[in-house]
């Protein structure tokens, strides 16, 4: 659902009585001082452009000429694309506790509620007394200065996504006006329009929690999909299409939406034009499907097929690959164990089988990946800390599990480990980077015919892993041309780092791509750029704290 239908016959509220709203000013800098000159995002009272997920503030001059016995208050309201007027309530970002509106006052760090304003705006020679910044504040205190101008300041937010969910597009119109506690708008300068856009590369929304691979995945006329969630407090699957090679993205066939939410475990696989996602409930497991080739825009084509319901997993992990046939393997948690589930080219599946139910210790954080023959390598976390990893045969037997770590921690955030696995296809080799209690990256090879391969340390920098409630290491993986390329997030400054390798256990210095920001979860691919050069294209969070409205998009090329 996008925002913003004009409703007929909208009712104007009567003006308030002996208030008159003098001037405004916007800053798209939220972090400058309360009083300082400077951040302003246009003049004053004047129309303001602003970006999607980005924090502003908004500071007004009132004046009252009389005052009753209760005194005065004054709160916001807003309205989209002249709809009704809707009052501006609380909700914290970028993660909220209730709820996720598309416009919402919210906390600074910038000064403290209550703190004294200077005058800024309006005519010198208008008398003045001092007024407040307010952080996580609906309305003003109530005040009985009369004659003399008041400002207050407000932080904002608008978002690209909200609760519903509904997307806003580019170019959307919000009005912002001043009413009293009645809910009478103020008379003085007509209301406060903003226009919204999105910055280039910026999706907003979240990630979806413990994924594998989910995009973006591209298509011939070089559309790119990515799967996410709208907001914390609406967590649904949308499909996100970019058809300007990342710069811009939008939701697609948001109307037929997946009914199923709660996405925790979530896996995706592409067979051709289709992509095939599962996602575990605490005690459900549930098959999707989107069709990448339905017209220009792609289409939801499986609604939630529940295909089995295990008990519920200490953490929700999975994954899932596609065979060259159409066929498909999962592979996700159970409370003890992991379970093994397979669909055929009819879309039949079979019952789920529980692996090493004969071995301790409990299992988690299951990955995949298939090579061209449909030998598929399988690695995956226990809960006292090793490593181990084994090949699916394509006639479906499993060889022996080998470990590959004994020491990849015992906490929670420790199961997911494992990065996405790559199998380099000109020697059939399966690459493994996994980090260990001591926050480094290591890398493993198990041959096609099972050898295991030394450990090679990838670097000295620790990576940050079960950031934001993502339950994974901070790490993708992928393979082009001869090369591994990974990105990773650093730990302490939880900026987002690039190295490569050509030949085993060989990496290069890592080199920072992605900067000041609190990056939280990384997954990306190979695919080409507007000149039809291959990259490898990433969407990442850069810092929504676990909430949303900071994924977004960058593209590294690839020689």
């Amino acid at each position: 659902m996008s925002v913003g239908a004009a409703q007929e016959g909208a009712q104007e509220a009567e003006v308030a009585p002996s208030l008159n709203w003098l001037a405004y000013r916007v800053r798209s800098d939220a972090s400058v001082a309360l009083n300082a000159n400077a951040g302003w995002a246009a003049p004053e009272n004047a129309m303001t452009a602003l970006h999607y997920d980005s924090p502003f503030r908004l500071r007004v001059q009132v004046l009252a000429s009389e005052v009753t016995a209760d005194g005065h208050q004054i709160s916001l309201q807003y309205r989209a694309n002249d709809d009704a007027w809707k009052p501006v309530g609380y909700a914290h970002f970028p993660y909220p506790s209730l709820a996720s509106p598309l416009v919402s006052i919210i906390k600074t760090d910038a000064y403290q509620s209550g703190d004294e304003t200077t005058r800024l705006l309006g005519e010198a020679t208008q008398d003045w007394d001092d007024g407040l910044g307010l952080s996580a504040e609906v309305a003003t205190p109530v005040w009985r200065e009369t004659g003399n101008a008041l400002e207050w300041e407000w932080p904002l937010v608008v978002r690209r996504f909200s609760d519903g969910p509904t997307f806003a597009e580019d170019g959307l119109s919000v009005d912002l006006r001043l009413v009293n506690g009645l809910g009478q708008p103020l008379a003085g300068v007509e209301p406060l329009q903003l226009t919204l856009s999105a910055e280039p590369g910026h999706l907003g929304g979240t990630f979806i929690e413990t994924p594998g691979r989910i995009g973006p995945y591209q298509t011939g006329n070089g559309s790119l999909y990515f799967f996410m969630e709208p907001t914390e407090t609406d967590n649904r699957f949308m499909a996100m299409i970019s058809t300007d090679y990342g710069k811009s993205w939008r939701e697609v066939d948001g109307e037929n939406r997946p009914d199923a939410d709660d996405l925790e475990g979530v896996a995706a696989a592409r067979h051709g034009d289709v992509i095939h996602l599962i996602h575990q409930q605490s005690e459900e497991v549930f098959y999707h499907a989107f069709d990448l080739s339905a017209g220009a825009a792609g289409q939801w084509l499986v609604n939630s097929e529940s295909i089995a319901q295990p008990a519920e997993p200490p953490t929700q992990y999975a994954d899932l690959i596609a065979r060259q046939d159409g066929s498909l393997v999962a592979l996700y948690a159970g409370d003890h164990k992991l379970f093994m589930q397979f669909r055929d080219v009819h879309g039949n599946w079979t019952e789920p089988s529980e692996l090493d139910t004969d071995m301790a210790p409990d299992l988690s954080g299951p990955v995949m990946a298939v090579g061209d023959d449909g030998q598929v390598t399988l690695a995956y976390t226990a809960l006292d800390g090793q490593g181990f990893v084994r090949h699916l045969r394509a006639d479906n037997t499993l060889t022996d599990r080998q470990q590959i770590s004994s020491d990849l921690g015992t906490r929670d955030i420790d199961n997911g480990a494992i990065a996405p696995l790559v199998i380099d296809p000109e020697t059939g080799d399966s690459i493994i980077v996994y980090r260990e209690s001591d926050g480094m990256l290591y890398e493993r090879r198990l041959s096609h015919d099972g050898e295991l391969s030394a450990l090679a340390k990838i670097s000295d920098m620790s990576v940050v892993t079960g950031a934001v409630d993502s339950e994974q290491v901070g790490a993708d993986l992928i393979y082009h041309n001869g090369v591994l390329h990974l990105l990773f997030i650093e730990e302490a400054s939880r900026d987002i780092y690039h190295t490569q390798s050509t030949e085993p256990g060989v990496w290069q210095q890592p080199m920072r791509v992605v900067n000041n920001i609190q990056g939280g979860w990384v997954r990306g691919s190979v695919h080409l750029n507007q000149a039809g050069k291959p990259v490898y294209g990433f969407v990442y969070d850069a810092g929504s704290k676990g909430g949303s409205g900071f994924n977004r998009y960058m593209a590294l090329p690839l020689n």
